[in-house]
């Protein structure tokens, strides 16, 4: 057979096998086209099951952040970090006159801060905070007693000489690593440092409203002193190994951050308002004093921490997110008037805040933060309080230093509302 002969025989079964080829590429090409199109459809499929899940799970966080709106500003705000004592937020009212005390005084901060941190201590960061104060306070020291009137000089260098020792001994301790020592000259430094800043702010860094100025105001820090007695003749522990038959209450009261409530207990105590008065112990405050329905109230007085003066006549919403007052009710033993039948402060009812952290809301605050006009600290005879009973009385009340920054008070005393307290005879043993 010739070669032209088997090709031509052959023809015919190439032309099938080919044909049968080209099915197959087609069939595989078809599968391969469907096969590509049912994933591109469980593609669109899927990215709409997504879509749709996404969008209702940003509807539910914005469902459940609108439900929790309240505790999650009052947790989220930063300004929650509160004082843990009534002398620590007393530090931190001070008006900052000065850029290198407000500095130290940040940083020092920092580092008692840090010293509380439970874990491994960062002594290099505490150490870093304790020489940047020194460095500051020591290249700056005219410009820090600059602001100081001359009545106030000696006790500012005092401050300033105790606060030099304390830093060096700090930074000895931070060099250590000695936790005992540097826990007591930090407190230490930052109460000097205190006193230095008082000194550095003779008055008030901003004007009171002109429809309160008439009112009694005090422009700067008084301190005033109460002796109170149990009726019942119950004591108050024991001293030296005797009892103790009456509480001395010192009270370190702020006119930088609320003037007008702060001047008008002030003028209080001046003109006797409190002599023999009732002292009546409830659940979480003892009320001191008596409202007197005739007296005109005082205008309800809180300055926030983020603000440069204090807002009259309308609380603060610390629970929705506002910034809590300068001078934190959130404290054991902080002072404030109570409120009067109008809503603003009485004039001469106030009360001892008994503080309970068990009790307390998010971030540590008292449920009722920013709703009174908060104007001092019980700074020494806290440890009084809790036996003062149910029925009590002020023995008497003085003011100790501060009466000079006392403006529109009362010249004359008044006769007070309240008669002598008949207490029973209490033992000398």
């Amino acid at each position: 057979m010739s070669l032209a002969t088997a090709r031509a025989s052959f023809a015919p079964q190439r032309a099938r096998a080919t044909a049968s080829v080209h099915r197959r590429s087609h069939r595989v090409r078809t599968a391969r086209t469907a096969t590509r199109i049912e994933r591109e459809s469980d593609c669109i499929t899927l990215g709409a099951a997504l879509a749709r899940r996404c969008a209702a799970l940003a509807l539910a966080l914005v469902i459940s952040t609108s439900s929790c709106e309240s505790s999650l500003a009052a947790l989220n705000n930063p300004n929650t970090r509160l004082p843990r004592s009534a002398r620590a937020a007393l530090r931190r009212a001070v008006p900052a006159v000065n850029e290198e005390t407000k500095f130290a005084q940040t940083r020092l901060e920092d580092a008692a801060y840090l010293l509380r941190i439970p874990q491994r201590k960062p002594w290099s960061a505490m150490a870093k905070d304790v020489d940047e104060s020194r460095r500051v306070l020591s290249e700056k020291k005219a410009d820090v007693l600059a602001p100081v009137q001359e009545k106030d000089r000696e006790e500012a260098e005092a401050a300033y000489e105790r606060l030099t020792n304390a830093l060096e001994r700090l930074s000895r301790a931070a060099a250590t690593q000695d936790f005992d020592a540097f826990d007591g000259q930090i407190a230490s430094a930052l109460e000097d440092l205190s006193v230095l800043q008082v000194a550095q702010a003779p008055g008030l860094p901003f004007q009171i409203p002109q429809k309160y100025t008439d009112l009694p105001k005090l422009v700067g820090r008084a301190t005033v002193e109460i002796v109170v007695r149990n009726k019942d003749g119950s004591n108050f522990g024991l001293l030296n190994g005797e009892k103790l038959n009456e509480a001395t209450l010192e009270i370190t009261v702020d006119g930088y951050n609320a003037p007008l409530t702060a001047g008008n207990f002030v003028d209080n105590v001046r003109r006797g308002v409190y002599r023999n008065a009732p002292m009546r112990r409830s659940e979480t405050a003892i009320l001191g004093g008596a409202s007197n329905p005739d007296a005109p109230s005082v205008p309800l007085e809180i300055k926030a921490s983020d603000a440069f003066d204090p807002s009259y006549r309308f609380p603060l919403d610390v629970q929705n997110g506002e910034a809590i007052p300068s001078i934190p009710l959130s404290i054991n033993g902080s002072v404030a008037m109570a409120r009067s039948s109008d809503g603003q402060s009485d004039k001469d009812q106030f009360f001892v805040y008994l503080f309970d952290k068990r009790s307390a809301g998010l971030g540590g605050l008292s449920f009722e933060e920013g709703e009174f006009s908060v104007f001092g600290y019980v700074t020494k005879g806290e440890e009084y309080l809790g036996s003062i009973g149910t029925n009590a009385v002020i023995d008497r009340a003085k003011i100790t230093s501060g009466e000079d920054k006392l403006f529109n008070g009362a010249v004359v005393p008044i006769e007070t509302d309240f008669p002598e307290s008949t207490l029973p005879e209490v033992s000398e043993q």
